[in-house]
């Protein structure tokens, strides 16, 4: 299977430009054969909307604005794992979350972020409490958004819970005090699976992402990485039933 990182340039939003870069990147990552799509984290709004609109509140998920991304992967008939913020119907509760829209465009799943800052950007999310492998037909996908990867009992209860592969989208930089160091590594050697970090780039006043990276990470073993100011669409290609990469590097096509 192929699989794409979108490391894009989308912590700052709107929404609406949101959408439109997410389209034209998934559209070039299906010409390309991607079987499954991963965005950053917050990817749909924007990591900072909250700052930018005081009184914007998350929507019940899939919303109307979605619809195009859903319509996409029923389109091109490929897995989306999107980063978004979003509303529960019943308790009213907002959530950083990754939904997992299938290729019929339905949503297969979602992750809701269990470990958040609780202030600045974040003073919007409710904590989500579970940890369910989401079945994407080739395999049992493991969702983690961004320091959730840096408990290691996630990554551990993901294995138990039959996980295959843990998708990891992310807004982290490497700063020396508050970065990921080598998590991503201790995840994938905590249980045993392969890590794919999809994060993003962008300078916004409140974090500079320009120098954060994705990776894939297999056997506990980082093996590559991509971070630029360049925004792009990172191909490997991975091998089901072996249960490696079959690219030594990623395959980068700028957006």
């Amino acid at each position: 299977m192929k699989i794409a990182l979108l490391h894009l340039d989308l912590s700052g939003g709107p929404e609406k430009q949101n959408i439109t870069v997410l389209s034209h990147a998934i559209n070039l990552a299906a010409e390309q054969g991607a079987n499954w799509i991963i965005t950053p984290e917050m990817a749909l709004q924007g990591y900072f909307f909250s700052n930018m609109d005081k009184s914007a509140e998350p929507p019940v998920q899939p919303s109307e604005s979605m619809q195009v991304l859903c319509q996409l992967a029923a389109r091109h008939k490929i897995t989306i794992f999107l980063g978004c913020a979003e509303k529960d119907a019943v308790t009213g509760k907002c959530y950083n979350s990754c939904l997992v829209l299938g290729p019929t465009g339905e949503v297969l799943g979602r992750h809701r972020k269990m470990h958040t800052h609780g202030v600045g950007a974040e003073a919007w999310v409710t904590t989500g409490n579970q940890l369910e492998p989401v079945n994407c037909q080739d395999i049992k996908a493991g969702i983690l958004v961004c320091a959730d990867s840096w408990f290691m009992e996630n990554s551990q209860c993901l294995k138990e819970k039959g996980a295959e592969a843990i998708i990891i989208l992310a807004a982290w930089p490497p700063t020396e005090e508050h970065g990921p160091g080598d998590c991503w590594e201790r995840c994938s050697q905590t249980a045993g699976l392969p890590v794919w970090v999809c994060n993003q780039t962008g300078s916004h006043e409140n974090l500079d992402l320009s120098e954060a990276e994705s990776a894939v990470v297999v056997g506990g073993k980082t093996l590559f990485t991509y971070c630029s100011r360049e925004p792009a669409i990172l191909l490997f290609e991975w091998d089901l039933s072996k249960q490696c990469t079959l690219s030594r590097q990623f395959s980068v096509i700028a957006v």
